[in-house]
């Protein structure tokens, strides 16, 4: 049986994989757990349990990125992340950092051996280290460009181990795509994926002692490459709301789409990219493409005027839409979830100022990759003096005994994960009867009101036809990602039969 990670000498001569280490383990799994609603962990390919390992991910939600990677690292491995050496000159703020695993990094110096010197011995010993090579996090349709940084790294490492006449002179760099369905809203899914790992060895070594730039950036590129594999990227922002609207259409919210084909679901814009070579032959695509957008786009911001989805007015199709069927589904909704309130209303009375914490930085925080952050952080941090409210409160009504103290210790997690199960399926079944209750308003008040929701649901239906026609299309033409999602979602089109291209709205 192969020896764990634990199990080997270099492990014990490395700092920061601790007592506090394992408790930042356990708070990251405790974040996500209770943050987000599926988890989804996928392996290209398996990585060692042992030896140097680089790692890079993409970042685009802060201080979650770092906790994902802590907390699904295969192995449980501790990842090693960087931070600027003048945070570690801070009383107390040092010495937690360092607990934690993180290494300084003095940017001042113009040696690489100084820079990487922390990196270069967490390597030397068999560690893993994590890094964002974007160097901040963002909110964009697009990955930011990657700095050399890890790059560099790398080959200060390989020519460490050349001059010590060592062996081991190569190193897997794992590219890690993390994806978030919606990252800024509580109990939407995640998907980490680590990739086929980029090997380094002797022959890029050679490269880079010949040309150290021009082999930074190579490798850079390789790096840059692997990431995007595991992540969602697009040219602009039309084009990937365009294409989360078609999605959406076609599939339903990341429901509809099992967590593991997610990502290649979604990489695909290039259905609605229409900037390739116009010829005789595919003038007319272009031009539907163009169309097909622009109405797509269209139809996502009347239906988030009308704080309303796609999935909301999907049942409206093929029926009529009037004040009777509106006020049954009003009706249903309502009842359906006022049964389940007695099971579920305690937890979300205690839990109501974590639920109001997070509404007001919804409101507050500008940046969309905060909001994530804020909320686990601030949560986390009341959740403390809340259930320890709880736990005293039990305990009291047990006269503090032993008892009363076992049971508390028992009943008040217990409680949290009881509610955490629940909330799920009676959070979408409050949304339902929201959306009800807007469409119930829109039918039964002004003669505008119902107009712009029918042609909504007109609109819509079109987007739908349309996105199946372009799709098959594309898939006769041969294009791969057009094929993927004819394939996948072989229940949603029907066989291929030419429309009339001159209907329009």
């Amino acid at each position: 049986m192969e020896p764990s990670v634990e199990q080997t000498p270099s492990h014990k001569h490395r700092t920061g994989e601790g007592n506090c280490y394992k408790v930042l383990q356990y708070l990251s799994r405790i974040a996500i757990w209770s943050y987000f609603r599926h988890l989804k962990v996928i392996c290209r390919t398996p990585l060692p349990a042992r030896g140097p390992v680089l790692v890079a991910a993409n970042h685009t939600n802060m201080v979650l990125d770092p906790a994902m990677l802590i907390a699904t690292f295969p192995h449980a491995r501790p990842c090693h992340f960087w931070a600027l050496a003048r945070f570690f000159k801070v009383p107390l703020v040092g010495q937690l950092l360092l607990a934690g695993g993180v290494l300084p990094v003095d940017t001042k110096t113009h040696s690489n051996a100084k820079l990487f010197e922390h990196t270069l011995d967490c390597l030397g010993k068999g560690g893993v280290i994590a890094l964002f090579p974007e160097g901040t996090s963002y909110t964009q349709p697009n990955h930011l460009p990657f700095k050399d940084g890890l790059s560099w790294a790398t080959f200060e490492y390989l020519t460490q181990q050349k001059s010590n006449n060592s062996d081991d002179t190569s190193i897997p760099i794992i590219p890690v795509g993390i994806t978030y369905t919606t990252k800024n809203k509580w109990r939407s899914d995640v998907v980490i994926e680590y990739g086929d790992p980029v090997i380094v060895g002797p022959n890029e070594l050679v490269s880079y002692q010949k040309d150290p730039k021009d082999a930074v950036k190579r490798l850079t590129q390789r790096i840059a490459e692997g990431v995007e594999k595991g992540t969602v990227n697009a040219p602009d922002w039309d084009t990937a709301n365009a294409a989360f609207e078609a999605r959406f259409i076609l599939f339903g919210d990341a429901r509809g789409i099992q967590l593991e084909d997610y990502v290649r679901i979604s990489q695909s814009p290039s259905v609605l990219d229409h900037n390739e070579a116009c010829t005789a032959k595919n003038h007319q695509l272009i031009e539907e493409r163009k169309e097909l957008k622009t109405q797509l786009i269209l139809c996502a911001n009347n239906l988030k005027r009308m704080k309303l989805s796609a999935l909301d007015i999907r049942m409206y199709e093929k029926n009529e839409i009037t004040q009777t069927h509106a006020c049954l589904r009003l009706f249903s909704a309502t009842a359906s979830l006022v049964l389940q309130l007695p099971l579920f209303l305690p937890g979300l009375i205690i839990n109501s100022p974590l639920y109001l914490l997070g509404r007001c930085i919804d409101h507050f925080e500008v940046y969309t990759e905060s909001v994530a952050q804020d909320k686990v952080v601030s949560a986390l941090a009341l959740s403390i003096p809340l259930y320890g409210a709880l736990f005293v409160f039990l305990w009291k009504l047990l006269d503090y005994s032993l008892f009363g103290w076992l049971l508390g210790m028992v009943l008040v997690p217990l409680f949290a994960w009881y509610h955490i199960t629940l909330v799920d399926k009676r959070y979408d079944m409050a949304k339902e009867v929201v959306a009800s209750g807007r469409i119930f308003l829109a039918v039964t008040g002004l003669d505008h009101e119902r107009r712009e929701l029918e042609e909504a649901v007109k609109l819509r239906r079109w987007c739908l036809d349309r996105v199946k026609d372009v799709l098959q299309q594309l898939d006769l033409a041969g294009n791969p990602h057009a094929q993927l999602l004819v394939e996948y979602g072989q229940d949603v089109f029907q066989k291929y039969t030419p429309t009339d291209h001159s209907t329009h709205l």
